[in-house]
């Protein structure tokens, strides 16, 4: 990545199977003025490794964060990575498609996930999406929390600048497992 490259703004969209599968995608805005990542389009050597090379870097990420469900530990596993371009060669994105698994249980399930505080660089959304049963009882996450649709619906969001306290829970009930 060039060191022109700037973060602009996060979002990630975890989609929950009633199986136990969470799948997530999570899609990075960038500033490029220099049009770094719009220039390895055009050498597909060049692009395949910047792509091994990012998806490789957020899985090393990934493999320091302690992620469990109903207190057995799972790992988050990066399958892809994509680039794509919003409207102009200086707004690239990269969205990860991430995999993982936990035992769901009838009734009460936790999802907790430790990780390295720190500031945020930019701002970001997380988006939450439980099977049309389920319900999200308890969150504890930086950030602001919004609940709603029926209560299956959890979205986190993070303002730059915000401390990130490295830890986030989420409670909830899931039944017919």
């Amino acid at each position: 990545m060039s060191e022109y490259v700037e973060p602009a703004y996060a979002q990630g969209f975890f989609t929950v199977s009633p199986t136990g599968l969470v799948y997530q995608i999570v899609i990075f805005d960038y500033y490029d003025p220099e049009s770094y990542y719009y220039s390895l389009i055009e050498d597909e050597k060049a692009l395949t490794t910047e792509l091994e090379f990012l998806k490789d870097s957020m899985q090393a990420m990934l493999d320091q964060e302690r992620v469990t469900i109903n207190g057995v530990r799972t790992k988050p596993r990066v399958i892809d990575v994509d680039l794509g371009f919003k409207g102009s060669p200086v707004r690239p994105y990269l969205a990860f498609f991430i995999l993982f698994k936990g035992d769901f249980k009838n009734g009460i399930n936790v999802y907790e996930n430790w990780y390295e505080s720190e500031e945020a660089e930019y701002d970001f959304d997380a988006y939450w999406f439980f099977p049309p049963k389920a319900e999200v009882l308890e969150v504890e996450a930086s950030g602001a929390m919004e609940i709603f649709g029926a209560r299956n619906i959890l979205v986190i969001s993070v303002k730059r600048g915000e401390r990130i306290s490295g830890y986030e829970k989420i409670v909830f009930r899931l039944d017919q497992v």
